[in-house]
């Protein structure tokens, strides 16, 4: 059983605090971005931290099972706080995200890459993303911080 599952068999749909990572593989002016399975929208690839990992950890080993992309976690961008996000099953949080910097270690396809958590994968430049849909707001800021590349410190 993960972090979640098991805190969620505690307090059931409540309010909690979260904590995820995020990372950003950028490739000619554009990002990697993942359709998530559990939406049907796209955000950036990346999820919760175990018990027992590191940031860095969660994000190499979160980066791998969505995209099946081995990365090298280059640089902090910034620490997402103020944001609530609510999920399918009516879970209800308070996620926090801090988000890094990525370079893959492998070859990139987004080519027939999908299981239970990724329906698609798929490069997106500032212009593209304006015609699909985005998770969360605190996905968007993250991506528009990055093409703006400016990371203000209270999000």
């Amino acid at each position: 059983m993960n972090y979640i599952q098991s805190i969620r068999k505690k307090v059931g749909k409540d309010k909690i605090i979260l904590n995820f990572t995020c990372g950003i593989l950028s490739q000619s002016g554009k990002i990697l971005l993942q359709k998530r399975a559990d939406k049907g929208t796209w955000g950036l690839p990346g999820g919760a931290i175990e018990l027992g990992e590191s940031v860095v950890e969660a994000l190499v080993r979160e980066f791998y099972e969505e995209t099946g992309l081995k990365v090298a976690v280059k640089r902090l961008l910034n620490v997402y706080t103020k944001y609530s996000d609510s999920y399918p099953n009516g879970d209800e949080a308070q996620v926090l995200t801090i988000l890094y910097l990525v370079a893959s270690e492998t070859s990139i396809s987004t080519n027939f890459f999908a299981n239970e958590e990724t329906l698609e994968l798929g490069f997106f430049d500032r212009r593209d993303i304006q015609n699909i849909t985005i998770v969360n707001q605190q996905h968007q800021d993250m991506i528009n911080d990055f093409f703006e590349n400016k990371f203000p410190i209270d999000r």
